[in-house]
């Protein structure tokens, strides 16, 4: 019975045939295999490509991380050529030839595309670690008989080591007070000061970066707002019609993706909608008059579970940008904008 997969290896797995599939395996007769250099290091019946991954460390990243969020670490590999001699092509040349696909294969395509590990989306970028002759020397001398062979290092980064449980992250703060009490007595009293939500201030939008951002407040009784508060059994939240202040550039069109949280985490709601943002600022101290197509309405799917006394939706806007034709495209996400629903 067979081992059953971990994140690590379908990390390192998917490495394998990001470089089988590159260097085209098939067509061009080359074994690429995953493990110690000196398990295939006496096959010279066909032309070899071996992943080696020596060497796992920290990312240095969030090093008080919760033992039930994702581990990000950096992985080391070895990817050595073993080629045979074919026709009046040397066996060594072939070597180069293989190991100069690899090097261009990497190059053209340093951020690999996303596999998914778990819960987890991930891109690991392969970045060029030249070894230093005692590096070489440290890494050979442990693969018996062996001889060395033309060999190029990558380090990957990052590959998440998922945990058996994940962690339930806890709901967004959507407001902040404080209050001053009269003895040490009172810091047991239930808070009854004023709290206050994060300002919206000025924003423009740059579209003329490819990268913009699109930029999102609510637009509640004539007012922007980054979070609102409302009591679920309100005649207020009854009445509520969530809108939206889109800003960016009015000629492309954006999604707007609710995500949701109650006892369970996070979680995505609903498909994301398509929507074209109004202008390019958000001046809070001048909303337009409301007349369509401002403000944006959207659809609330947030409500609190049967026997819960809270739940929470953020909402965001996201667009997708290809930096680079024929590299992976990345997505921009606005600011977050929180609503929160209780029972008392």
């Amino acid at each position: 019975m067979p081992l059953p997969e971990s994140s690590l290896s379908i990390i390192c797995t998917s490495i394998f045939n990001f470089v089988r599939t590159g260097v085209n395996a098939a067509a061009n007769h080359i074994s690429v295999t995953l493990g110690a250099p000196a398990e295939i290091a006496n096959d010279d019946t066909q032309h070899r490509l071996n992943i080696f991954f020596y060497r796992f460390e920290p990312s240095g990243f969030h090093s008080s991380a919760h033992p039930n969020d994702p581990w990000r670490i950096r992985l080391f590999c070895l990817i050595s050529a073993f080629g045979i001699d074919e026709g009046n092509i040397p066996a060594g040349e072939n070597d180069l030839r293989m190991l100069g696909e690899v090097l261009r294969l990497f190059r053209e395509t340093p951020v690999l595309s996303a596999v998914t590990v778990a819960t987890e989306e991930v891109r690991l970028q392969a970045v060029f670690s030249p070894a230093t002759e005692e590096q070489i020397n440290q890494i050979w001398s442990t693969q018996g008989d062996a001889a060395y062979r033309p060999s190029v290092a990558y380090e990957m980064a990052l590959a998440p080591i998922m945990p058996s449980t994940l962690r339930v992250k806890p709901a967004l703060v959507g407001a902040i007070g404080k209050q001053v009490q009269a003895s040490q007595s009172g810091r047991f009293a239930s808070f009854d000061g004023i709290v206050q939500g994060p300002p919206v201030r000025l924003t423009e939008v740059d579209i003329t970066n490819p990268q913009w951002p699109p930029a999102l407040c609510w637009v509640y009784q004539g007012t922007c707002v980054h979070s609102l508060s409302f009591d679920a059994d309100s005649p207020e939240f009854a009445a509520f019609i969530p809108q939206v202040w889109l800003a960016g550039d009015s000629g492309s069109t954006v999604n707007l993706v609710w995500e949701i949280w109650d006892s369970g985490g996070w979680r995505s709601a609903g498909a994301p909608v398509a929507v074209t943002p109004f202008n390019t600022t958000i001046d809070p101290d001048t909303v337009p008059a409301t007349a369509p197509p401002f403000p944006i309405t959207v659809a609330n799917p947030v409500t609190i579970p049967a026997g819960e006394s809270a739940a929470q939706g953020l909402l965001y806007a996201t667009r997708t940008v290809t930096l680079v034709p024929g590299q992976p495209p990345i997505d921009v996400r606005s600011n977050p904008l929180l609503l929160s629903l209780y029972r008392p």
